[in-house]
């Protein structure tokens, strides 16, 4: 988009909302609690019933908007009391007003017309297609195809491999209430030769104050996502481009992203995207699992090749995880987790990592692995016990089960394994299987798991949707019988 002057730039920007069904006025003077404003455009609309307010400013300037404007708006959105700020500004922003916008409402856009196309890709909730199946499962009305699965407030964010884009869904009524599109690339089609246009898949994601971190697989970049306003505000380059893990720090500060093409991690600052580049120790390469202490002092990275056992490299995978110190800014210790057989290492990897800061007890999830889940003391970082499972009948081509997602549900761990299409509910104190829910089969099994309250949700992308359990607290104490302090416990978690 090219414009003659700022009028125009601003005539624009106010149109664009209107496209969007939201009210807008140009130069509207607005009486503060401390002073009377003219804002540049005066946004209005309704979410669920409740009257929303956006203060715009527009800044088609030669030079890049420094950390003063941010400021200034900031102090403008509390004095009127606004929902949320944003500056619009072709040629972008000096790094201090990028960092001036941290744990801020405030949303910074450097393209109108990019805003514009990722904005209104989709602003109306669509049902999911509820099919009373042998399981029953929530369908996504089109090939969406969901894998990673990543809660943010009330919300369920769904990355679909399928489509090429991200969604964000209501949990309790089962709608997907936007999608965002990802990048376009060019291929051939494999059949006829022709030239086609895809949609770059989504990766692993993690969220920062108010900012969506997607690796996009096959890129080279890692996308940003403003979550208010579904809009991309960031490509990030990196090298080895966008297939890798990420997660976020307690704080929301700093996002690590550890690479499945270079062999190393980058911790990038959320807010400036800035960012510096950590080797993995030893020979280490590729990643397929991250982690971040809860109290924010210890990175754990699962890398697939590499690992030394006693200073001995086994001819096979060699699979360990990485532990960084966040503090020292040092490598801690590597712990080995491939098993030998015949002076052979396994091909396994470390799929996931779910960290229990009450017991101080880390659960690594092994892929292509007979181990199950690894369990590692976070004090000492030594293997302290695994959680091995059987086959069962739905099981047919290997001998593991692949539990690529682990989360815990207060006195209870919950594993997807994905191998016999179910998912366990596990007795964190003895490792005995309490409950076991059948999933349903279909090629490559379920993917991920997400936890509302007592409710699971489970990504299966041959099934295009998910399945919903209710984990009933009875049923489980029942099977446990667990002390008064561990229903407590639990009834506190499901509580928040």
């Amino acid at each position: 988009m090219n414009f003659s002057n700022w009028r125009e730039y601003q005539d624009e920007v106010a149109s664009f909302f209107r496209r969007q069904g939201c009210d807008a006025e140009v130069e509207k003077k607005v009486q503060g609690v401390r002073a009377k404003h003219e804002i540049d455009v005066y946004v209005t609309f309704f979410r669920s019933g409740i009257k929303c307010t956006w203060i715009v400013e527009c800044k088609l300037w030669k030079t890049r908007v420094p950390k003063e404007k941010v400021m200034a708006l900031r102090s403008i959105v509390e004095d009127v009391g606004a929902d949320r700020g944003i500056i619009v500004s072709e040629l972008g922003f000096q790094s201090g007003a990028l960092d001036a916008v941290r744990d801020s409402n405030i949303t910074l856009v450097t393209s109108l017309e990019e805003f514009e196309r990722t904005t209104s890709s989709s602003s109306s909730e669509q049902q999911l297609v509820y099919a009373d199946s042998e399981v029953p499962i929530y369908k996504f009305p089109d090939d969406s195809k969901p894998q990673h699965l990543l809660r943010y407030k009330d919300y369920l964010i769904s990355a679909n491999w399928g489509s090429g884009t991200i969604s964000i869904i209501n949990p309790i009524s089962r709608a997907v209430v936007r999608t965002i599109e990802l990048d376009n690339y060019e291929a051939k089609s494999p059949v006829t030769g022709d030239r086609v246009i895809r949609k770059y898949p989504p990766g692993s994601m993690a969220i920062a104050e108010g900012r969506l971190f997607v690796g996009q697989v096959f890129s080279e970049f890692l996308l940003v996502i403003d979550v208010e306003t579904q809009s991309i505000v960031k490509r990030l380059h990196i090298p080895g481009g966008g297939e890798g893990e990420i997660a976020a720090s307690p704080d929301e500060k700093i996002i690590f992203f550890a690479s499945n093409k270079e062999n190393q991690f980058y911790l990038i600052d959320s807010a400036t995207y800035k960012y510096h580049a950590v080797q993995y120790p030893s020979v280490g390469r590729g990643c397929m699992s991250i982690s971040v202490h809860p109290d924010g002092s210890r990175l754990y990275i699962g890398v697939q090749r590499g690992g030394l056992l006693n200073g001995k490299s086994y001819f096979g995978g060699n699979c360990f995880l990485a532990v960084y110190d966040l503090n020292s800014n040092s490598y801690v210790t590597t712990i080995y987790l491939a098993e030998i057989y015949n002076g052979r290492s396994d091909d396994a990897t470390p799929a996931c990592i779910e960290v229990d800061s009450e017991g101080e007890k880390i659960y690594v999830g092994m892929l292509q692995s007979k181990r199950g889940i690894c369990v590692i003391d976070a004090i000492s970082n030594e293997i302290v016990n695994d959680i091995r499972f059987e086959k069962n009948e739905y099981n047919k081509h290997f001998e593991w089960v692949d539990p690529l997602s682990v989360k815990i549900f207060g006195e209870w761990l919950i594993s997807l394994n994905r191998n016999n299409c179910e998912l366990l509910v596990i007795n964190k104190n003895d490792y005995k299987t309490v409950k076991s829910y059948y999933l349903g089969e279909a090629p490559n099994g379920p993917r991920d798991i997400e936890l509302f309250d007592n409710e699971v949700f489970v990504s299966y992308p041959e099934k295009n949707g998910f399945v919903v359990l209710n984990l009933s607290l009875d049923t489980l104490n029942k099977s446990m019988q667990p002390t008064a302090n561990a229903s407590a416990a639990l009834r506190r978690y499901v509580a928040r």
